[in-house]
């Protein structure tokens, strides 16, 4: 039996050397081969906060500066067809006060033949918000009547804008956009912060600033404080044997090859090749759009994101979101329960815990409004 690789990999991407502002490290994305029948384009709201309604009938708030629109066609009629759009209104404002709400219709929209508009990492958060969103099906004695019938409720989870990570505009600012370069690899004192994706150099050239309106997990934004420095990573080449201009071109390409393998196996270790859980959203034009979460292993950094995809594997649109130690536990808690069937004495046991300790976990990850209060102060006295 053939197990299907859920794993994400940079197929259709190489990396070239990094580019290092302070406490950021900038790896640029190189499509191998030139995408002309995707596209992506950019859409902002003047809208301080989106609500977006979604299917299941609730709904997710959140600042959503711009949406991405994308497009798809054949070379030249699509080139033709991005030149001369006549940009449509999405969503509808209300005035509340002293800010207005943008709100719109689903995450992802289909708008005509060959136009698909989402709004981008939001795809991937509402996810993580909605895991295991019902609570239990079984009316456990132990849970709080409240969660029994509306199962977990309002969640929210925090992040850090791009804007607000020191350093992180001046990088942007610092490095030329390279030719052909579709994307990026943020590390923020060497821990990876978003990766990002898009089809062509000219998408790229359109989107690289909209990092700075995006979302970084708590301890990026942590980290940026606390590190003003990266560490020098660099390959040099060998010329020890070099007595041409051709030697030399030579150990430059193996002084790059080498970068490229160290990015790929020790700086994209916690993401790329690891076991992913996928969850398709569309399939359109022979891609497939789809948003992911690595498996909340809490020895590892973990990661959720978006990505588009051709049949063939090539890596069209990625984004991603590093969780915190506290957002993965709290991922993980949920995993737990909802593997067990929200039957506390099997969840814990299966993890290897005391009832009275899953309990305090809970407690500790914001989730005690599950539980009946009586359990809790029991815990509470009599410890792990």
């Amino acid at each position: 039996m053939t197990i299907p690789d859920t794993a994400l990999h940079l197929n259709g991407l190489s990396v070239a050397p990094a580019q290092v502002c302070g406490g950021v490290r900038l790896i640029p994305l190189i499509r191998q081969r030139e995408c002309r029948d995707v596209r992506l384009e950019l859409r902002r709201y003047r809208e301080q906060i989106g609500r977006v309604q979604l299917n299941d009938g609730s709904d997710y708030w959140a600042f959503v500066p711009h949406g991405l629109v994308l497009r798809w066609g054949e070379g030249d009629e699509l080139e033709s067809a991005m030149g001369s759009q006549l940009k449509k209104t999405d969503g509808k404002t209300q005035d509340v006060g002293w800010f207005s709400v943008n709100t719109l219709h689903r995450m992802v929209k289909r708008e005509s033949k060959n136009a698909l508009r989402m709004l981008p990492l939001h795809l991937a958060l509402e996810g993580f918000l909605a895991l295991h969103f019902g609570g239990p099906k079984v009316a456990w004695k132990e849970y709080s009547r409240s969660v029994l019938s509306q199962g977990l409720g309002e969640r929210s989870e925090s992040a850090v804008p791009g804007a607000a990570l020191p350093g992180f505009e001046d990088a942007l600012k610092t490095f030329e956009i390279h030719d052909g370069q579709v994307g990026v690899l943020v590390y923020v004192a060497d821990k990876l912060a978003s990766a990002f994706v898009v089809p062509s150099s000219q998408d790229y050239r359109a989107l690289h600033y909209t990092l700075l309106s995006d979302y970084f997990g708590e301890l990026i934004g942590r980290y940026a404080l606390l590190y003003s420095h990266s560490p020098e990573l660099g390959a040099t080449p060998d010329t020890s044997q070099a007595r041409t201009l051709a030697d030399l071109r030579i150990a430059l390409d193996g002084a790059r090859q080498h970068w490229a393998d160290f990015a790929h196996t020790s700086m994209l270790g916690d993401l790329v090749g690891r076991p992913l859980s996928r969850q398709k959203i569309y399939d359109v034009g022979g891609m497939r759009l789809e948003r992911f979460m690595t498996d909340l292993n809490l020895e590892q950094t973990n990661t959720i994101g978006e990505c588009l995809t051709r049949d063939d594997g090539e890596l069209l649109y990625l984004k991603t979101f590093q969780l915190s130690r506290a957002q993965s536990e709290r991922g993980w808690l949920l995993g737990l329960l909802a593997a067990a069937d929200w039957h506390l004495e099997s969840a814990a046991q299966s993890a290897g815990l005391s009832v009275n300790g899953l309990i305090l976990r809970l407690d500790g990850a914001g989730f005690g409004y599950l539980l009946k209060p009586h359990l809790i102060e029991a815990a509470r006295r009599k410890g792990i």
